[in-house]
């Protein structure tokens, strides 16, 4: 296990008390599983491994891409050629197929969040396990950390096989002293180290008796715990990179028909033959050789043991259910790929003499009213009880924070939104209520706020299936199922944006009434550009590529343009709306002011220019633009091409950074609830609603590693940094 070295001299008090010189190399410690947001070690071990692995020289400066290396060595496919999905599996190696599912997927099940229950929610406490046993630990404030102490190797090298005599006492009066003798070349566990936000109750001295009878001291083991917090939209959220995504059947096909539905048996395994009358509006996509309305099916538990499920038979529609992705939070679309997460998780890797505490809300679909203020729709298993709303990210974040929980949060506050349907261009007003837990009641302040927020407020998603739809009535029955307007052009969504600035400055006010968090303490990100093809030319010069999954999917080059210009015209007044010095032509009288304050991350901006939605491997361009098409079953050679779906790779390395229609249909495959899975609006839902135009793990990592200089910075500049205390 890698530790990081005191780096002081001894301290006084050890040379006066007859101590001998403790250099920075003689005493190592680091916390045990700091990564709280996991149950067991293991978790936390998987990413310090890949760390080690990319990090370089131990000494020298963290790479600037170092969240990105670790995404690539945690997720490349174990195959010896991973060009494409059938060459990875026809050069498969042991793990490969634990490989293709995600590094996620694997730590998922150890998550301190309740996934399960009703409303989704971070527990109270947390059961952590340790080497020595398990803690049921306060989420928000752990009373203690367990820590790891050992000598350097060059002492241990000394020592052999002598014993040392290893005591510890707590800095706060009264607490419990420990001592422990055993072989020098053994790491020393102290179980409970004490954690307090005042620093004088915090942390130990240890002191150890080498074999030579030399004594040395390190009188500050003391932990940094750092409560971060993720709120805003999706793409913060992580959404179309669930967890665990789903796998597919390499044989059987998914025949969307309801009317067949109710009538075959067979469906679950067979191709149709093309329909020869007229195609309907919202048919799907079609080819010579291709049945129109099959697409690549769920491996269900019937296929594996040779069964044929009836697929109008609540046994079929369990097991279909019980194959869908997995998310940390599927209400959400929120997963351990969101870059908030991942900033999270780095901190903890780059310091082990700190822990951290995180608190990822980031929610598909949130915008500032419905969403951080008030509860919002689920995206999906909304069909039982208490599960179709999330609860809003400000009351998940207060209750967490509150000694006495929602019970005890009894100061109240009132702000003013700017009110809009979708699609409406007349603007109103909207008075909203809040609770907010008195200060002398929250448990601890937060450190730093992640958040990502703004492009629900002016209808980015909206204005995006504009640019990939010809008319309104494309989309018109997946709308009507909705019951909301959900495409629209730029003209209506500047309406929004101008308006934009009184929510985001009720966003500040919030933090500050119920958090006491400073708009220094918080840390924005611009939305990423999806417009770009790899050579730095607008998407659109090949309409369906990477959206035949739906016939009526099509980029137009012109209305791209439009919605990139309007995705600039947002970023301007992020930046404008978090500091009008950054640019010349703010405009006058905006509700924030000089600014909001918050730190705005522009940086990863540039890593997207050439790698949107449409951008192929410039290296491969042409073979890479084939592997974009949906993979559908040939009836003339009787195998999918342009690959099976059962050897799909959805967190290999990809060119582009955002996913298509077509990825996100085979990464997520969200189908509407409340209709038939065999119903003919389901494949486009599916692409469209199961994270398409949002960033991959990839690209998540590429942002993680702009912000997270920021947030660097913030934690820094705590005064009392290395005592684990936040201001």
């Amino acid at each position: 296990m890698w530790l990081r070295m005191i780096a002081a001299l001894a301290s006084a008090s050890a040379l006066l008390g007859g101590f001998g010189p403790a250099y920075a190399a003689d005493i190592e410690w680091e916390v045990d599983n700091p990564f709280r947001f996991y149950k067991v070690d293991t978790s936390f071990a998987l990413h310090e491994k890949a760390f080690a692995e990319v990090r370089g020289d131990p000494s020298g400066p963290i790479p600037s891409d170092v969240i990105s290396r670790i995404e690539r060595r945690l997720n490349d496919p174990d195959c010896k050629d991973s060009t494409s999905p059938a060459a990875c599996a026809a050069t498969r190696r042991a793990h490969y197929e634990a490989s293709r599912l995600g590094w996620a997927a694997k730590t998922l099940p150890t998550a301190c969040y309740d996934n399960v229950g009703r409303p989704r929610r971070y527990p109270a406490q947390c059961d952590r396990k340790y080497s020595w046993g398990s803690a049921k630990e306060d989420y928000i404030l752990p009373d203690a950390h367990t820590v790891r102490v050992s000598l350097s190797a060059a002492l241990r090298a000394e020592a052999a096989n002598g014993q040392c005599a290893w005591s510890w006492q707590p800095h706060a009066a009264g607490g419990r002293a420990g001592q422990r003798t055993q072989p020098c070349a053994n790491t020393l566990v102290i179980e409970r180290v004490p954690y307090s936000t005042n620093r004088a109750n915090s942390g130990v001295a240890v002191k150890v008796k080498l074999p030579d009878g030399r004594e040395l001291e390190d009188a500050d083991v003391t932990v940094e715990d750092l409560l971060v917090v993720g709120l805003g939209d999706s793409f913060a959220s992580g959404d179309s990179n669930p967890d665990r995504p789903v796998t597919f059947s390499a044989a059987r096909q998914m025949v969307y028909d309801p009317v067949n539905a109710n009538t075959r048996e067979d469906m679950a395994m067979r191709s149709m033959k093309p329909p020869t009358a007229k195609a309907e509006m919202f048919d799907l996509a079609s080819g010579d050789n291709f049945d129109p309305k099959a697409l690549p099916k769920r491996l269900l538990e019937d296929e594996e043991r040779g069964l044929i499920f009836k697929p109008t038979s609540q046994e079929f529609l369990d097991a279909f259910a019980r194959r869908g992705a997995q998310w940390m939070s599927a209400d959400c679309h929120r997963s351990q790929y969101g870059y908030q997460f991942r900033v999270g998780m780095q901190l903890a890797l780059e310091n082990r003499h700190r822990a951290v505490t995180l608190v990822h809300l980031a929610c598909t679909g949130a915008e500032t009213a419905e969403g951080l203020f008030l509860e919002k729709d689920a995206r999906e298993q909304f069909d039982k009880p208490n599960s179709n709303k999330v609860p809003a990210q400000f009351d998940q974040l207060s209750t967490l924070i509150c000694r006495g929980g929602e019970a005890a949060r009894s100061r109240t506050a009132s702000y003013t939104l700017p009110a809009y349907s979708a699609g409406d261009t007349s603007i109103g007003a909207r008075p909203i209520a809040m609770r907010w837990c008195p200060p002398e009641q929250r448990k601890r302040p937060i450190d730093v706020v992640l958040l990502s927020i703004g492009g629900n407020d002016v209808g980015f998603a909206s204005v995006a299936l504009y640019a990939i739809t010809e008319s309104a009535s494309d989309l018109a029955p997946i709308a009507q199922l909705l019951g909301r307007q959900i495409r629209f052009g730029p003209d209506v969504a500047r309406n929004y944006l101008r308006v934009f600035d009184r929510r985001l400055e009720a966003v500040k006010e919030a933090l500050h009434d119920g958090f006491g968090v400073a708009p220094a303490q918080v840390v924005q990100t611009s939305y990423e550009p999806i417009q770009y093809d790899e050579t730095g030319a607008m998407c659109g010069a090949m309409p369906t590529l990477g959206l035949d999954v739906h016939p009526k999917l099509r980029m137009s080059r012109e209305r791209i343009t439009e919605a990139a210009a309007f995705t600039t015209e947002l970023d301007n007044r992020l930046e404008c709306l978090t500091d009008v010095h950054r640019r010349h032509d703010c405009p006058a009288g905006l509700a924030t002011g000089q600014g909001t304050g918050f730190h705005l991350v522009t940086d990863h901006l540039a890593k997207f220019m050439r790698r949107g939605v449409c951008a192929r491997d410039p290296k491969r361009a042409v073979a890479d633009g084939l592997l974009m098409g949906m993979p559908r079953f040939s009836q003339a050679s009787g195998a999918f091409v342009p690959y099976s779906p059962a050897n799909a790779l959805p967190y290999a390395h990809r060119w582009r950074l955002f996913h298509t229609a077509n990825d996100a249909f085979l990464t997520a495959n969200t189908h509407r609830e409340g209709i038939s899975p065999f119903d003919i609006l389901q494949p486009s839902y599916a692409g469209l609603y199961s994270g398409a135009i949002h960033p991959t793990a990839e690209g998540h990592a590429m942002v993680a590693d702009s912000v997270i200089l920021q947030v660097r910075a913030i934690v820094d500049k705590h005064p009392a940094h290395a005592a684990g205390v936040s201001n």
